[in-house]
């Protein structure tokens, strides 16, 4: 699985509180991660070792019956060494705080009261030894240290690359179809999510090795419930439900990415409601059937994966198309209902690509190099994410 090759309890006073605040700071040798909390509590400390690509991640696990305050917010950006710091959910249903960490050598946790503090130090350039002398191996992780503030230490030993999941099985959704047209502004949704699908599913075959499925492979109509319904029998290891986005004023632009919580967020709710097929926006209906899903999903473990997959997809899709056109804004990575999430049992997201009532997305969006362009883009996230070595096998 090569999962942690640190794990360490910090000793508290409490079996759960509430998470009030969230923030990374620079350091002169790198970066902290504050966590304040309501009160002091038991806290696992852990280690992911690196990907083939230079980054890794360390998590804390606080325990259960933790609370996440209201206005906490669930993706934090980082401060080099930090890219980015998420509240997730872990195994058995903890709350867990999630720090992408790129190469650090060394990481520190201390408690003072309520108060943690994760250091990350960044790593050190070493000189590469000649070539007629042996690699040095690093030696075991570094003892705790004992005194007036608990803390936790060690040094991350080399990680040979992992390979991607073998033949992932990915279902792909594109949105809407049939009677169902979706958005419409420059072109029409049901349309170019399909277009984009049938590019991405044929680039997973071709560069991974991938089964692709799609949920229709032609102007369909099909119930959101289906769509999931169809990874699920399918095994999948992956579902990403494909849209686009549209405003009514048409001055709205950017790519964003979703994972299946609710929110208070009214345009969030808007969203979700014109994505659900509802007609009126404001409080979503069969609320107890969403909260009843998500603690399933808390039970099996995937909330958190479904944070990594929507990061990776975002950074991905932004990052491609920004290389290639102009003026794309990242919108972020949020949390919404949507219905077509219900019920996955893998990791699962929706991604708004773009707007279609945009003057410039909207036309965009209306060309095949532009719609092969946002495939490209989801590639690079998906593939990403699979690439992750504390995933290999654990989809």
């Amino acid at each position: 699985m090569g999962f942690a090759c640190l794990v360490v309890a910090v000793g508290g006073v409490a079996d759960g509180a509430e998470l009030r605040s969230l923030e990374t700071r620079p350091t002169s040798t790198g970066a902290v991660v504050r966590v304040e909390l309501s009160a002091p509590v038991r806290t696992d400390l852990h280690a992911i070792p690196a990907s083939p690509e230079p980054a890794s991640r360390v998590y804390l696990d606080l325990p259960r019956g933790t609370r996440v305050a209201p206005g906490v917010a669930r993706i934090v950006e980082g401060v080099a060494p930090v890219s980015a710091v998420r509240v997730g959910v872990g195994d058995r249903g903890v709350v867990r705080v999630v720090v992408d960490v790129e190469s650090p050598e060394r990481y520190e946790l201390t408690r003072d009261g309520a108060v943690l503090a994760l250091a990350i130090t960044k790593a050190r350039v070493a000189e590469p030894p000649p070539p007629t002398m042996p690699a040095k191996e690093v030696g075991p992780p570094l003892p705790l240290v004992r005194g007036p503030v608990v803390t936790a230490s060690a040094t991350r030993p080399p990680v040979a690359p992992l390979p991607l999941v073998s033949a992932p099985k990915i279902v792909l959704d594109p949105g809407h179809g049939g009677h169902d047209p979706g958005a419409q502004g420059y072109a029409v949704e049901k349309d170019v999510t399909l277009a984009i699908a049938k590019r991405l599913a044929t680039i997973l075959h071709e560069r991974l090795g991938a089964t692709a499925i799609l949920t229709r492979t032609d102007d369909a109509t099909l119930a959101l419930a289906d769509r999931t319904a169809r990874a699920n029998a399918e095994g999948a290891d992956l579902f990403v439900s494909i849209h686009t986005n549209a405003s009514p004023g048409g001055r709205l632009h950017g790519v964003e990415t979703y994972y299946l919580n609710n929110t208070a967020d009214r345009a969030t709710i808007r969203l979700a409601a014109m994505e659900n097929g509802l007609s009126l926006p404001g409080p979503v209906p069969a609320r107890a059937d969403l909260r009843y899903i998500l603690s399933d999903l808390v039970q099996v473990g995937k909330m958190e994966e479904s944070i990594g997959l929507a990061s990776a997809v975002q950074r991905g899709l932004v990052g491609h198309l920004r290389r290639r056109y102009s003026g794309v804004t990242d919108l972020g990575v949020k949390q919404g209902p949507f219905y077509v999430l219900v019920g996955a049992y893998m990791p699962c997201i929706l991604v708004e690509t773009s707007f279609l009532t945009h003057r410039s997305e909207g036309r965009r969006l209306a060309t095949a190099p532009y719609r092969d362009a946002v495939a490209e883009g989801l590639y690079t996230g998906i593939a990403r994410f699979l690439a992750d070595a504390g995933r290999t096998r654990t989809l």
